[in-house]
């Protein structure tokens, strides 16, 4: 709040015409030959005029009792610049200052109408604002906002019109003027027990003290306790409940925000409809009492999105795999967090704070933070990733980079592998998401490849009949596909003649798999045995030459003898 809003609440005497301002949002009243021709405030002459017509014809309607009153009260408070007023308090703030400048006015002297410039004055002279003569109340031309090219009472004549007052109430009203507007309304309240119970009070509780009577400062304390006192309240119920088996016990959570939600609309209702406390202090308890209820809207907010969430999760993801569950949870989170943001900047706008200001520093700020966070950030992003393509999940065997092993988590900052040796591995969701990944659980078959080597002194016929029966071996196995399957004799090696063995096992378990590649093998080598043939393996054979000579090298037969 400005220094300006706090002197304005400072000198403050009363929350006048609080039955008139309450729905003030009307559109202001005109002539019903031009209904909606807005009020002339084109100049300092126009705004003056716009302002005493205004509200003298509002106080009119207003001891006449006619709804009219509403739209004709707003012309006159829209004759004030309230750009330093927090628009909580501005219908409040706008009302008495509007009050205390027209008994002002009444008092003082006021130049003729036609010393007054004019819109055609101030064009012609380029003014931007005029000052009454032998006073400080000045009207300006607003140069940004709403009222852009409007001349208003300044926001230093809102601020200081409790200060104007206390200084000419002492003089008497101008010939033609009526005043006595605010020390009709300066105190008191329209309920009848409450007017009943003041009147029966000693004078000395009606005595004033620090801007208020003895007997609303004496309810102010009532009505602070009483808050107090239900908000401990909600909390210790509410506590009590959630810990009990009862049935709604769910519901205790949200009572103490509730209760801060309440607190603003019964404190309002108190202060400006019961009591019509006046003064600095209560336009600070309002202020307070508007941000506790901002406080519980937050908090009530994030609960149910939580809970909503929760509720998603246990319902519609019950099957799902963990990390979608908590994603679901984050984004319900991120929503709680949007959520409350929002809600806290509408708080602040009520405060008068300038947001685009203090956007743009949080912008900054959440950019040293981004990059101080840069990991973390493509971390996270990382693992939406890797949600959003799924290709590995957790109980998946798989292959990340030159190594293998089963996916154990997959977390929003990192993903966790037991390689074969056991041990875990932490890859971090960025470098993850980068590698090239074989998701070996996703086969719906395994290849079975195998090189098999017979020795050079194998025979055509003994090769073709090998072959032959690998390959009526493999079609009749139960647990090789037909398809693709092949036995081809691929080449000449260095000691070997070489045979391809080709197939699928259909399963994709790993530990299945090698029992079947076992089975395949151990009838591979009976078939060898029976043959004729058999498997080669490197051989060294020594020719004796001449003289006693001797040379060695290495021959691609069989055994040597």
């Amino acid at each position: 709040m400005t220094q300006r809003a706090r002197n304005l609440f400072r000198r403050s005497r009363g929350l006048v015409l609080v039955a008139i301002v309450v729905a003030m949002a009307t559109p202001a009243h005109s002539s019903t030959e031009h209904p909606l021709e807005p009020p002339d405030r084109s100049s300092p002459r126009a705004t003056l005029a716009t302002f005493l017509e205004s509200i003298d014809t509002a106080w009119t309607l207003y001891t006449a009792k006619d709804p009219s009153v509403r739209g004709v009260f707003a012309r006159a408070r829209g004759c004030l610049d309230l750009s330093d007023v927090p628009p909580l308090v501005a219908i409040e703030v706008s009302a008495q200052s509007a009050l205390v400048l027209k008994e002002v006015l009444d008092r003082i002297e006021l130049p003729p109408p036609l010393d007054i410039p004019d819109a055609a004055e101030v064009a012609e002279l380029g003014l931007t604002r005029w000052t009454i003569p032998h006073t400080e109340i000045t009207i300006e031309r607003v140069a940004q906002g709403e009222g852009d090219g409007q001349w208003l009472f300044s926001t230093a004549t809102v601020a200081r019109a409790e200060e104007f007052y206390d200084k000419v109430k002492d003089l008497p009203y101008r010939q033609g003027r009526l005043g006595g507007h605010i020390e009709a309304l300066r105190y008191g309240t329209d309920a009848t027990l409450v007017g009943g119970l003041v009147a029966a009070l000693p004078p000395s509780a009606r005595s004033e003290v620090g801007g208020m009577l003895v007997w609303q400062w004496l309810a102010l304390g009532l009505l602070i306790l009483f808050v107090l006192v239900a908000v401990v309240f909600a909390a210790w119920l509410g506590r009590r409940l959630s810990a009990s088996r009862l049935p709604g016990a769910n519901f205790g959570v949200y009572l103490l925000p509730l209760m801060l939600i309440a607190t603003p609309f019964f404190g309002g209702f108190m202060i400006l409809r019961l009591f019509k406390l006046p003064g600095e202090p209560i336009m600070w308890l309002r202020l307070v009492f508007s941000m506790t209820g901002f406080l519980g809207l937050a908090w009530i907010v994030a609960i149910m999105l939580t809970r909503i969430g929760e509720l998603v999760v246990a319902y519609g993801f019950r099957e799902a795999r963990p990390l979608k569950k908590q994603l679901v949870r984050v984004m319900f989170r991120i929503a709680a967090i949007a959520v409350v943001t929002s809600i806290a900047i509408k708080a602040l706008q009520t405060l008068g704070v300038p947001i685009a200001g203090l956007i743009a520093g949080v912008g900054v700020g959440g950019l040293a933070i981004a990059l101080a966070a840069q990991s973390t950030l493509e971390n996270f992003i990382g693992g939406i990733i890797l949600y959003a393509d799924q290709p590995v999940k957790v109980g998946d065997f798989c292959k990340f980079g030159d190594r293998r092993g089963m996916v154990e988590d997959v977390g929003l900052r990192s993903v966790k592998i037991r390689t074969l040796d056991r041990t875990i591995v932490t890859v971090p969701n960025a470098d993850f998401a980068k590698l090239q990944l074989e998701n070996l659980a996703e086969r719906d078959r395994v290849l079975l490849r195998e090189n098999l080597r017979l020795r050079y002194e194998t025979t055509r016929a003994q090769l073709e009949a090998v072959m032959s029966e690998f390959e009526a071996m493999l079609k009749d196995h139960d647990r090789i596909a037909e398809e693709p399957l092949r036995v081809r004799f691929v080449g000449f090696g260095e000691y070997y003649l070489e045979i391809e063995l080709y197939a699928y096992a259909m399963t994709d378990a790993w530990p299945e798999f090698l029992e079947i590649r076992e089975d395949v093998l151990l009838k591979v080598m009976n078939i060898v045995e029976r043959s004729g043939t058999r498997l080669a393996l490197p051989t060294e054979i020594h020719y004796e030459g001449g003289q006693g000579a001797s040379m060695s090298g290495s021959e691609t037969g069989g055994l040597a003898t």
